[in-house]
């Protein structure tokens, strides 16, 4: 990508083909066809440009990339009214044209070739690195469909890839996603994101208490509706006030279906993770046709299912494992007391557990968790009617031989033979150095290597004779064990679930995230290597945390309460947050007048 006066020569000595020749037109305005396609209107070229560039409401204090340079009308369009501009031609004959026509004496970077090539030079990523917003030629796009697709890919990865973005998590208020919001949320964190986590747990035991301590249920029903109203709006006005450019959406978050659509109306690319088993619980039709982009743990017949209920887009993205979380764990005396054990399942009781689960009586069986009525259990079960922390599951791990994994049924005694759910469980025993015996959830060969790393069993009998062999074998569950974990370290954290999302994301609606811009954010480091390392300033950034972004709030996280002792730049930026305090003060005041 490089002036247009430096292609002059080299476009000159393209030949112009017979399929594209440049018509004079009909209303004082040449015209270009290529084929049967016209590149421009045949009457009003330059009027067409302006309605095209009226219509793409574009800031004009940004740099736009024009994809398809035709003969120049739209792209003068732009440069008279005071925007930068950069245009990718595919076809070196309609360049030269161009070029050697309305173009001439513009001030325009040109890149011309394949969508690869473009890619790959220099000034491409240059111009493209700067965040520019889109603009693509209809005619062009109508011409090379694949190119024009390939290109915009590429402006969106160069544009985006590497870029900070702002994205917020919103989660629920109770049940099993609601770590998961936590983990994900980190995992975006890891990328180097600047991210918002709408924590709205904190409201469960008030709607606890409004749901299940009135005896009406009409009344019940009435303020468990009104607390969700005001968490749906609590959470709309933390996001809203975060701006952020992506907002990811946890399942059973206390959202309404307007959620999204205020969201997107700023701008804003939403979508939902609904990591729950879509057979089970159906709310995911009223939603899924509300969001830009709907996650799911099932592929297969679910997203035929999401797109006959008008889902705009979904895609696949598997739970997985937080390390900083999921880790294995030394054990005291007391806890080995507790813990150890030659069997272990952490996890609610669902039908199938409690009938499988019974034919494991024998062994030195410790049972974690909820819902484990069954009475032939009930001398396994440990903590009953506790649900386990994180940090007590590590243990749980860490104190057994064994980890029993079994996906949840509700219909099968046993092993769900169709199960297409994977449970998070998979890959946090993996995660916290334990050996799994598993059921082969479909699926789960493409993660795991049975004979390697994670071994499965089908029903009952198979589950025995693998204990069995297992239980007297500490060095291969050790081989095993260590494989698993090497696994799901270098391919399913949360940190690749999330970087998984954006890939969908960026290609799907990266021209949105560009037409509204990126907010450039730089870590500590970048700023401390800007103002120079031998300033003021520069050395007192050098001694905070590297990755901590340059934004007031990281900012205020690292300042002392107190000024004594200060250097120079940190009495600064308290000055800074003592004014801030004190307008925001001010700006309350005066709403309440």
């Amino acid at each position: 990508m490089k002036p247009i006066r430096e292609w002059l020569d080299a476009l000159a000595a393209v030949p112009l083909p017979a399929n594209i020749v440049q018509d004079p037109g009909r209303g004082g305005g040449a015209t270009l066809k290529v084929g049967s396609v016209y590149l421009h209107s045949r009457y009003q070229p330059r009027e067409e440009a302006t309605r095209l560039i009226d219509s793409a409401n574009l800031d004009p204090k940004r740099p736009v990339l024009a994809i398809g340079a035709g003969l120049g009308y739209h792209i003068v369009e732009l440069l008279d009214r005071g925007v930068e501009v950069a245009v990718v031609e595919f076809e070196p004959a309609i360049a030269r044209l161009a070029a050697e026509g309305l173009l001439r004496d513009r001030d325009v970077l040109l890149a011309v070739g394949e969508p690869d090539a473009v890619a790959e030079s220099p000034g491409f990523r240059a111009f493209a690195g700067r965040v520019p917003q889109l603009l693509v030629h209809p005619p062009t796009a109508h011409l090379y469909p694949e190119a024009t697709d390939a290109m915009t890919q590429h402006v969106f990865r160069v544009a985006l890839g590497t870029k900070r973005l702002r994205i917020a998590v919103v989660g629920p208020m109770y049940g099993g996603s609601l770590p998961i919001t936590e983990y994900l949320e980190r995992g975006f964190r890891a990328l180097g994101h600047s991210t918002l986590c709408v924590d709205n747990s904190q409201a469960w035991p008030m709607y606890e208490d409004a749901t299940k301590g009135i005896r009406s249920k009409q009344n019940a029903h009435r303020l468990g509706d009104m607390l969700v109203h005001y968490l749906c709006e609590w959470s709309y006005a933390r996001v809203s006030e975060f701006a952020p450019d992506v907002c990811i959406v946890m399942a059973q978050a206390p959202v309404d279906k307007m959620f999204p659509l205020r969201l997107a109306r700023d701008g804003v690319v939403t979508a939902f993770w609904y990591v729950e088993n879509w057979r089970h619980l159906p709310y995911w039709r009223d939603i899924a046709p509300y969001y830009d982009v709907f996650f799911h743990i099932q592929p297969g017949e679910f997203e035929e299912q999401l797109a006959q209920v008008g889902c705009p887009c979904s895609a696949f993205v598997q739970t997985g494992c937080d390390p900083e979380i999921h880790r294995p764990v030394e054990l005291d005396a007391a806890e080995r007391r507790e813990y150890e054990c030659d069997l272990s399942f952490a996890g609610a009781g669902y039908p199938n557990r409690l009938e499988m689960f019974k034919g494991l009586t024998d062994y030195r069986f410790k049972i974690w968790g909820v819902g484990w009525s069954a009475r032939e259990l009930a001398s396994l079960v440990c903590a009953p009617e506790t649900r386990f922390t994180p940090e007590r599951f590590a243990k749980i791990v860490a104190g057994s031989k064994i980890n029993l994994n079994l996906h949840s049924s509700t219909v099968h005694d046993g092993v769900d033979p169709e199960c297409d759910a994977i449970n998070p469980r998979v890959f946090e025993i993996a995660a916290c150095g334990g050996f799994q015996l598993c059921d082969p959830c479909k699926g789960l060969e493409t993660l795991f290597d049975f004979d390697t790393e994670l071994p499965v069993y089908r029903d009952l009998a198979e589950l025995r004779a693998k204990i069995d062999y297992f239980r007297e074998r500490p060095e291969e569950r050790a081989v095993f064990a260590e494989r698993a974990r090497e696994r799901v370290l270098a391919e399913h954290t949360y940190k690749h679930r999330a970087q998984q999302m954006l890939d969908v994301i960026i290609e799907k609606y990266g021209s949105r995230i560009l037409r509204k811009g990126v907010r450039v954010q730089k870590t500590v480091a970048e700023m401390a290597g800007q103002v120079g390392c031998d300033t003021d300033l520069g050395r007192y950034l050098a001694a905070l945390p590297p990755e901590t972004l340059f934004t007031q709030p990281e900012m205020n996280a690292q300042l002392q309460s107190s000024i004594q002792g200060l250097v120079s730049p940190e009495k600064i930026l308290v000055y800074l947050r003592e004014v801030r305090d004190f307008t925001e003060t001010l700006l309350a005041l005066k709403e309440g007048e």
